[in-house]
């Protein structure tokens, strides 16, 4: 009788086949989520940034603050002041000489081309890199957020801003610091909170990578005009102080809120100098754990991606203004916290309470990004990634060790062995 063998047939991995029915949902999402927004390039934010190139486009200038009304064009209105940075409306003005429908969608489209370039970099600068079918179900769960959502209806600059610090974050660990300190300047160039990133540079003595990125800063805040930048500082962000308390995400935010409230004064009426000190003190607080963690961690290249991480939420936490699509900066908090989180439970030895409170509170962050039917914490959803992202870091330095330094002491272990035994070799 003739013996026939069997061949069996290559499987799908299960992860391939979830990855890809996600990706249909994602996918299905943004169209449903893209016919939903048609209509917002008449609505903030884009119609302001629209307006801001407009006014600098025609020889404008938008940093001076308007107390009347002035109509542009048909339907477009100058917006009363510019918070915004002369490198934003200089850089991307030219969007103005296009009709307000291509600029929305032109605008739109780079914006969500730099979310996938985003989560490209963030997995491939993973140690080691992600797979193809990990990448597109992190990729599919950032559209399926909520953080996502408020960019396509806000038209918001989020999405380069972390490209940017990806970039940077990706171009220090290849070791390529002129590259990277272009980066993060133009991301601070841009709005000047992700500056607070530098912070990886100047903890994890990262010299060169620092000093590229103070020469590119201040080689564009010459190239824009300095005037400008005095503007801005002096004359904009007192006048767009009051919008702090229409923020949900900063710790200025919670402080005006909680000064205003025991004060029993309104939250604008809330005394500043009182709200600028306590700031400033919690500031340096989750400074100094940032600072301490970047320090810690010096040599071990498994956790560079969770610290970069800290120091991305950190920037957000101390900006002054801050809205629901300006979490899609959390991605590397949450995508390498989780990461840290799952090589630490595969490790007997690192299952203890610290890791396990900081992977359930991370989880329970992301649990709110996802689903829209569960109430968003605002500010307190970025603490608590804060947190949980350094209580995951302090439970992998307490349980790890470097492989060099456990080499060394279990070398140091054997020959102490060694020495103690009561039996002796002698040759003869």
């Amino acid at each position: 009788m003739p013996i026939t063998a069997q061949v069996s047939k290559p499987r799908l991995p299960i992860i391939s086949i979830c990855a890809a029915l996600l990706a249909i949902v994602a996918g299905v999402s943004l169209a449903q989520r893209l016919h939903g927004v048609r209509h917002r390039y008449q609505d903030v934010d884009f119609v302001r940034d629209y307006g801001w190139w407009t006014v600098y486009a025609s020889g404008g200038d938008p940093w001076i603050v308007q107390t009347t009304k002035t109509e542009l064009r048909p339907g477009l209105e100058r917006p009363r002041f510019c918070n915004y940075t002369p490198l934003f409306v200089e850089l991307f003005s030219p969007l103005a000489r296009l009709d307000q429908v291509t600029a929305f969608w032109i605008w739109l489209s780079v914006q969500m081309l730099c979310v996938g370039g985003a989560v490209l970099i963030l997995a491939r600068g993973n140690d080691p890199p992600l797979s193809a079918a990990a990448t597109l179900i992190i990729l599919s769960l950032v559209v399926l957020s909520r953080p996502f959502e408020g960019m396509l209806a806000y038209a918001h600059v989020t999405p380069m801003l972390l490209v940017l610090l990806s970039a940077s974050w990706f171009c220090a660990r290849r070791e390529r610091p002129a590259f990277a300190g272009l980066w993060l300047a133009l991301a601070a160039l841009l709005k000047l909170y992700p500056a607070a990133a530098g912070g990886y540079f100047l903890f994890g003595r990262r010299w060169r990578a620092l000093g590229w990125t103070i020469g590119f800063f201040v080689a564009g805040a010459l190239l824009t005009n300095p005037l400008r930048w005095l503007e801005l500082v002096t004359v904009e962000m007192p006048v767009s102080y009051r919008f702090v308390a229409e923020a949900d995400l900063t710790v200025m935010t919670f402080v005006r809120k909680a000064v205003a409230y025991f004060a029993g004064t309104t939250t604008i009426a809330a005394p500043l100098f009182t709200v600028l000190a306590i700031t400033a003190l919690i500031d340096l607080v989750l400074l100094a754990v940032a600072a301490t963690a970047t320090i810690t961690s010096r040599g071990r290249d498994d956790l560079e991606g969770l610290v970069f991480g800290l120091w991305v939420a950190l920037a957000l936490l101390m900006s002054p203004l801050a809205w629901m699509a300006e979490m899609l900066l959390l991605l590397p908090a949450y995508l390498f916290g989780m990461l840290a989180a799952w090589k630490g439970f595969q490790q007997s030895a690192s299952r203890h309470v610290t890791l396990i409170a900081g992977a359930a509170i991370l989880s329970a962050c992301i649990v709110t990004a996802l689903i829209k039917a569960v109430p968003h914490p605002g500010f307190w959803a970025v603490l608590a990634a804060y947190i949980s992202i350094a209580l995951i870091f302090r439970a992998r330095t307490q349980s790890d060790l470097p492989r060099d330094e456990a080499g060394k002491l279990a070398d140091q272990g054997l020959r102490q062995g060694a020495g103690n035994s009561p039996v002796s070799i002698q040759r003869t």
